[in-house]
């Protein structure tokens, strides 16, 4: 863009009539500020904790993935995770498809049981 001292043309108008008429538009520019003359100073939030933060700290414990702590797997859970595992650091692949979990299963021993159904 050349360097000038002249005053760039208007950008075109928003064309409304380009949408069909049952279009909703919703101007956020000119929407009333939600902060309010009562909110406290930025010292008085950090000196006690609001119950909503105390709140947000519970839910993020609860989002934690379960596999990271300590937990006492059986031996099967055990040899499917070392067998997954082995599949990923040979295939080369981090995240397996569902047909190569089943196929990994199906190398442990898994077979479907198709059960009886008494009418």
């Amino acid at each position: 863009m050349p360097d000038n001292d002249l005053t760039p043309d208007e950008p075109p108008k928003f064309d409304f009539h380009a949408f069909p008429p049952d279009t909703f538009f919703h101007e956020r520019r000119f929407a009333l500020d939600r902060r309010g003359p009562g909110d406290l100073p930025p010292t008085a939030k950090a000196d006690s904790p609001t119950p909503t933060a105390e709140r947000r700290k519970k839910d993020r414990r609860r989002r934690i993935d379960p596999t990271t702590f300590d937990k006492q797997y059986t031996p099967d859970e055990l040899e499917f995770m070392s067998a997954m595992q082995d599949f990923k650091v040979q295939s080369g692949k981090p995240f397996p498809t569902y047909r190569e979990v089943l196929k990994v299963a199906a190398s442990l021993g898994y077979r479907r049981v198709a059960y009886d159904v008494e009418t």
